[in-house]
This record gives structure tokens, C-alpha cells and sequence, in this order.
């Protein structure tokens, strides 16, 4: 990391041109990590006599992801930019269609546990640390009765997505995300959160967790309690709380009762908390954390850190093909390749920041320029048919 460090300095500066051995430096530590980390995970089912190598599939799919463009498309301009012949869009496909889900899943919970260990390593994520749960969409354009299409809320002349959970911490230090789940249109909110959750316990601690109005609901509630989790969660402005809030000046601390909205009778008791936020307007909140008056003053700063996920979700796009494929698989495997790729990225930003003793909140290596440095290390290293071969 020292090394790539060194390079970053010119590379990723306005002042500086890096030189030849710089470059070459910051390609081959940037290889080293993608050779340990993501090759070894990812195996694609090729046959030992295929044409192309695992080089060039994936500097294919990298060099779309940078482009935010589609293979076929991203093929033809490698295949007129480049003196290596690579594989064609359908070509690509072909192969990406060969996983079933659960390879995907176990294949990337791989990739994430080694960048989890390596940042445990370099002494991060030992403490409890805040985070966030969401869900994002990818518009979908085909049949409503696909295979994993959602209803959402109508934009860009489509009401059909397919849908991801993700569990990222917010923390300015480290914002990797830990875990990411496709969700179908009957998974109920609290299996997601309660295997989001689990998966996230047996690997770091969890500090606060906080999800927007979304998650308001008693079965999530219940499940976090059960698993000893702090939450922070807006009130919604349901009839009931905002009774309670219009009675309460910030700060203020009130216990309620939140009842099931179904028929089951089901409730669970949490507290609503009233506070002011910078702009001094009274915002509500509801926690299961115990606390006093004076803590109170730090949840809207707490919850603020929510963010971080949204912002993780947007740099993603920045490492993720396009496609208008109905095929499921394709669209998993480039959300999930976009989330190995954004874990390396802020993972090497991270380290940089406590090589150089810089503020870890602006990366010394923008994404697009982090894309770039993998997809030419895929371009330099080789063309020989890897030895993962499936066979």
C-alpha cells in the first residue's frame, strides 16, 4: 500500500504528470490485490480449451462498468482500441449466465470477508462501528411476472425494478459495504433486515444501525431487539406520533407503544425522541437505545451519517455495466461485481488515508481513475488461459 501510495501522489494530482515507473507501480500493487482477491473468488465456468482468458472477460467487464456501457457496446470499442483480440458481448453473456444465484452470493461473500480481513489487519473495524440498511432498484423494462421484478415507484416511463438490500457502514473512515441481497416482491422487510444483520454480527460490531421510514415497522423492531441491536429511525408521521410530538419541546424523551398495523396484535414498546436539528426545526425519532437529554443533541448528527449509504450506491454506478438483459443472473452479477469493485476502491482509499495521515473523507484515488487502474492492469497482464479453468 506504501507503494501505491507513492504513485497516487502524481497520478491522481493536478499539478503532476507520474512518470512512467509510477504508473507502472500503482498497476502492478492495484494486479497484486485484484489477483488475490477478486480472481481466485470469481470463477468463471469457462472450458480449459476456451479462447479467452479470465483477463479478458473481466477487462471487458471493467471496461463497461467505467463506461457505464453495454457488453456488446464495450466490446467492439476494446476490439478497436486494443492490439488483443477480446471476447464479444454475447460471448460474455454466455458465460455470466452459467451461475445460479446461490454461486454468486457465496462467491462474493468471499471476495468481501477477505477485504473485511485485510482492513482488520491494518488495524480498522476492531471497534463498533455505525451502519446503514437500504434497499436500491435497477429499472426494469420487461414483464412484470419476470423472474425477481419488484413494483417501484414510477420513474423514467417503468414501475418494475429489481431490487438489493445492502448493509454498509457509515463511518467516514470505512464505508464498505458487508453484505447485498437480492430481494423478490414477497420477502418481508425483517427477514432482510434479520439477515443482513446476522451476517454483518459474525464479522464486525455493529455500533447504531440506521434505516429511513421505510423499515418502520413492528416486525423489524422486534427483530433488532432480538439480536441486540441499537436502531435509529425517523417517526413516522402516522395520527398517533404526531399527537405525542406536538405536545413535546426538544429535547424530550417520551416511551410509547408501537402496535402492528395488521390484525395480529402484535406490538412492540420503543422511545420517541424529539430533537432540533441544525436548521433548529423539531425532528422525531424513534430508538430503542436508552438515553438522557443531553444525548439526544447527537441524532440528528448520527442520523445524518445515513447518507454514506447513498452515497456509496452512487459510486457503485461508477463500476457497473449496463444492460437491458431480462436475464436475472446477468443483472446480479454486475450489481454484485459494482460492490467487489466499490469495497477495493474504498478499501484502498482507506489504508492511503492512514498511510498519509490525510482525512479519509475525500479519496486520494477518484473511482472512475481507481476503474481505470484495474482495467489496465487486466490489459498488461496477460493472455494466457488462467489455471481456474472449469472444466
Amino acid at each position: 500500500m506504501r507503494e501505491i501510495s507513492s504513485a497516487t501522489k502524481n497520478v491522481g494530482g493536478t499539478r503532476h504528470k507520474a512518470n512512467h515507473q509510477q504508473r507502472s507501480n500503482l498497476i502492478k500493487k492495484t494486479w497484486d490485490l485484484v489477483q488475490k482477491v477478486v480472481i481466485p473468488n470469481l470463477k468463471l465456468k469457462t472450458h480449459h480449451n476456451c479462447k479467452y482468458s479470465y483477463n479478458d472477460f473481466f477487462k471487458l467487464l471493467t471496461f463497461a462498468g467505467i463506461n457505464n456501457g453495454c457488453a456488446e457496446g464495450s466490446a467492439n470499442n476494446l476490439n478497436f482500441l486494443s492490439d488483443e483480440e477480446c471476447p464479444n458481448g454475447d460471448t460474455l453473456l454466455y458465460h455470466l449466465k452459467k451461475f445460479t444465484t446461490i454461486e454468486l452470493l457465496e462467491s462474493y461473500e468471499k471476495i468481501t470477508d477477505q477485504i473485511i480481513s485485510m482492513a482488520k489487519n491494518r488495524g480498522l473495524l476492531n471497534g463498533p462501528v455505525d451502519c446503514a440498511i437500504d434497499f436500491t432498484d435497477e429499472l426494469y423494462y420487461g414483464d412484470r411476472k419476470d423472474p425477481m421484478v419488484v413494483g417501484t415507484k414510477p420513474q423514467k416511463g417503468t414501475s418494475k425494478a429489481f431490487r438489493f438490500a445492502t448493509i454498509t457502514i457509515i463511518e467516514d473512515e470505512c464505508r464498505l459495504t458487508i453484505r447485498a441481497l437480492p430481494v423478490g416482491k414477497d420477502t418481508p422487510k425483517h427477514e432482510v433486515v434479520a439477515d443482513l444483520v446476522k451476517y454483518t454480527q459474525e464479522r464486525i460490531e455493529i455500533g447504531v444501525l440506521c434505516v429511513d421510514r421505510g423499515f418502520y415497522s413492528v416486525d423489524v423492531f422486534t427483530t433488532l431487539n432480538n439480536l441486540g441491536v441499537k436502531y435509529l429511525i425517523p417517526a413516522v408521521q402516522n395520527p398517533k406520533n404526531v399527537r405525542e410530538m406536538r405536545g413535546l419541546y426538544p429535547p424530550q424523551i417520551l416511551p410509547i407503544t408501537i402496535k402492528s398495523v395488521s390484525s395480529d396484535n402484535k406490538s412492540v414498546t420503543a422511545n420517541l425522541v424529539m430533537v432540533l436539528d441544525i436548521d433548529m426545526e423539531k425532528r422525531g425519532f424513534v430508538t430503542n437505545m436508552d438515553l438522557d437529554r443531553k444525548r439526544t443533541r447527537q441524532l440528528s448528527k448520527l442520523y445524518s451519517k445515513r447518507w454514506g449509504i447513498e452515497t456509496s450506491y452512487r459510486v457503485k454506478k461508477d463500476f457497473r455495466p449496463k444492460t437491458t438483459s431480462k436475464n436475472y443472473i446477468i443483472r446480479l452479477f454486475y450489481f454484485l461485481f459494482s460492490v467487489a469493485l466499490y469495497n477495493l476502491w474504498e478499501l484502498v482509499n482507506v489504508i492511503l488515508a492512514l498511510v498519509e495521515k490525510i482525512d479519509p473523507k475525500t479519496p486520494v484515488i477518484a473511482a472512475k481513475l481507481f476503474g481505470t487502474i484495474i482495467f489496465r492492469a487486466f490489459d498488461l497482464n496477460g493472455i494466457d488461459p488462467p489455471p481456474y479453468c472449469g472444466q
